[in-house]
């Protein structure tokens, strides 16, 4: 027979009351655990301890669910010190989404296919855009920047995820990708054959960090020029 699944624990081994509050933290923490695509209101309701009618109760479907999940783990992001240079200021935060991300599983997803649609989201971008402006980036070429930046943050930041997730015994990430890559010529391909190696040696922290320092290179290039240039708002 199919027991009930044990929900958090109050004072004196009692479920605590059901609120909207509890539903969505522990939400979060079955994102943690299994990652936001795999998240429903029965597994939760499992977790909780109680019938998924009675998660209807404080959240009416599972897309409710998963924006107040997005808008709660991005809400704990701190913004960088506003003291710092824009490219300092977008390096800082951009280490602390990656941590968040690489924490809750499938959010870089969201975010990718629903754009920053929660409020901490929609703040992040706000400092971001108002930032680059200050710097005398226009307020259409900022909006741009941060489109192209966090669209490259998030994918960055998702290509890793299996990478954490790994079961022992199975084949390092893009094995396939190498392994094609070696069977062709050297001579045609001298592009691959110079490349590979340094792929092959790099983990997923220096690429990341190698690629963000791309990024931001680009970004400081395009302030340096507006800097020494009239501006155009």
């Amino acid at each position: 027979m199919r027991t009930k699944a044990a929900g958090p624990r109050g004072t004196g081994g009692r479920s605590p009351r059901l609120s909207r509050d509890l539903v969505v933290e522990t939400a979060v923490a079955l994102v943690r655990d299994q990652g936001l695509r795999q998240l429903s209101m029965r597994t939760l309701a499992e977790r909780l301890g109680v019938t998924p009618m009675a998660v209807y109760k404080h959240v009416a479907n599972r897309d409710a669910l998963a924006l107040l999940c997005v808008e709660s783990i991005l809400g704990a992001v701190v913004l960088p010190e506003e003291r710092l240079a824009p490219v300092a200021w977008l390096r800082k935060l951009a280490g602390r989404l990656r941590a968040v991300g690489l924490r809750h599983r499938g959010l870089m997803d969201f975010l990718l296919e629903e754009g920053p649609v929660v409020q901490p989201a929609l703040v992040i971008l706000d400092r971001t855009v108002r930032k680059l402006h200050a710097a005398g980036i226009p307020w259409k070429e900022a909006g741009a920047l941060h489109n192209t930046f966090f669209s490259w943050l998030a994918g960055a930041v998702r290509r890793q995820e299996p990478w954490d997730v790994s079961t022992p015994g199975a084949p390092p990430p893009f094995e396939r990708f190498f392994a094609a890559a070696e069977a062709l010529s050297a001579g045609d391909y001298p592009g691959l054959a110079h490349s590979l190696p340094h792929m092959r040696a790099t983990d997923a922290g220096r690429e990341f960090e190698a690629s963000l320092g791309f990024m931001l290179e680009g970004i400081q290039r395009r302030i340096d020029a507006r800097q020494t240039s009239p501006r155009k708002r």
